[in-house]
């Protein structure tokens, strides 16, 4: 892929242009070894981070802030300001970010993943059992990724798979427009309509778990955290929002763009079939690659020299962690996918306080659904070239559609 060459200042954010690779533009900037000035949607500056090192400094220093209230945090569109209203974990600062981690943090443990691991094999097999009944041919994304996906948030919450498929139907045209050239507060107006509809229903969910508990994630944190006062109604829907959000678009992507990336390099898919314990591997080293959620934006609480650059106060910074995961300086050939490779020092799942809440059960979901893949459907191959499907610059690996056959 060719690589751009970075301006004196560029309009954020930069679009990738393939569902496998982040933006073109980054090596570029990488490779000046200073933050990249741009300019968002209405003027401010903001600072995009694409070397490793400086990345994972800045995510673990606490100069710069996470707090999407503070009037300096940047936001990616005007269509998107209105989620200042809703604050969720990681768009906080401690000590309340703190508290509500603490609230939820037990229910995603490595041993509560693991738990998950037989239902997710069962859900992973019926799928494809569905699959190979229609014939040698299926959208990837319809038929395998957005349910398997969105079942496994689902359990993670306690909620029917039913109600989430409602909602990702109307969200997905006002997601396009708001990253599209029709961004305008009337587009904004509508998300907030959206997202406060989905708080309505965490809330009205939140009672129901009270009034009729089970086992299942939302009633023990009730039980042990909301009853209590240690958290509030509102502030648990926020948190279920969060998770809802952030635990089926990345892992629906992987299943997309992993599988995609597997495709061209046919050597690796064979090195995952012939053996399974590469999975935990390979999973991580997709991760690296993809980095589906790209971007991680922070705002300078004073003035912090980084490369060389000072970073005043007020003034927002975006780590690039798509960029940050293929600097040279950090993975040798970091364009190349080797799923031996040991690349768990990563930050697509971010790091420090804000490290995914969901990094134990998404791990364990792809190593599932890729060793279920590949093992059950032979010869899986696309039927369409990538940009017939990818045919919209954007800021996420997200595919609508993805034809296959096998």
């Amino acid at each position: 892929m060719p690589e751009a060459t970075p301006s004196a200042e560029f309009d954020f954010p930069l679009l990738r242009t393939c569902p496998y690779a982040p933006p073109a533009e980054y090596p570029a900037h990488r490779a000046t070894g200073a933050p990249a000035p741009g300019r968002l949607y209405n003027g401010r500056r903001v600072w995009l981070i694409t070397r490793h090192d400086q990345a994972r400094a800045i995510l673990g220093d606490a100069r710069f802030s996470s707090d999407i209230t503070n009037p300096g945090y940047p936001m990616y569109a005007e269509a998107f300001e209105g989620s200042r209203a809703f604050p969720m974990l990681f768009t906080m600062d401690p000590p309340q970010h703190t508290v509500q981690r603490k609230a939820v943090v037990s229910e995603f443990t490595l041993r509560r993943a693991e738990q998950l691991r037989p239902a997710m094999q069962r859900k992973a097999d019926e799928l494809i059992d569905a699959m190979l009944t229609g014939g040698n041919e299926a959208d990837l994304v319809t038929a395998f990724a957005e349910p398997f996906s969105g079942t496994i948030t689902c359990w993670a919450l306690g909620m029917e798979y039913a109600d989430m498929q409602a909602w990702l139907l109307d969200q997905r045209e006002v997601r396009r427009q708001a990253t599209s050239a029709v961004d305008t507060a009337q587009v904004g107006d509508e998300v907030a309509t959206r997202m406060i509809a989905l708080q309505q229903y965490f809330l009205r969910f939140i009672d129901d778990k009270q009034e009729n508990p089970g086992d299942d994630p939302t009633s023990r944190v009730i039980e042990k955290h909301v009853k209590t006062g240690t958290i509030s109604r509102t502030e648990l829907a926020n948190l279920c929002f969060l998770i809802f959000i952030a635990g089926q678009s990345p892992v629906q992507a992987m299943l997309t763009a992993g599988v995609g990336l597997l495709l061209e390099n046919p050597d690796q898919v064979d090195l995952l079939r012939d053996d399974p314990a590469v999975l935990p591997g390979a999973v991580d080293e997709m991760m690296r690659l993809i980095s589906p959620l790209d971007l991680m934006p922070r705002v300078a609480l004073e003035d912090v020299e980084v490369g060389g650059q000072l970073i005043r106060a007020g003034e927002g910074v975006v780590v690039a962690n798509g960029a940050a995961n293929r600097d040279p300086a950090d993975y040798p050939e970091p364009d190349r996918l080797d799923v031996r490779r040991s690349g768990r020092g990563h930050l697509a799942f971010g790091t420090g306080i804000h490290h995914c809440l969901g990094a134990n059960l998404t791990r364990i979901g792809l190593e599932v659904a890729y060793g279920t893949l590949f093992r059950r459907l032979p010869g899986l191959k696309l039927t369409l070239p990538v940009e017939e499907f990818y045919d919209r610059p954007g800021w996420h690996p997200e595919v609508e559609r993805m034809p296959v056959t096998w």
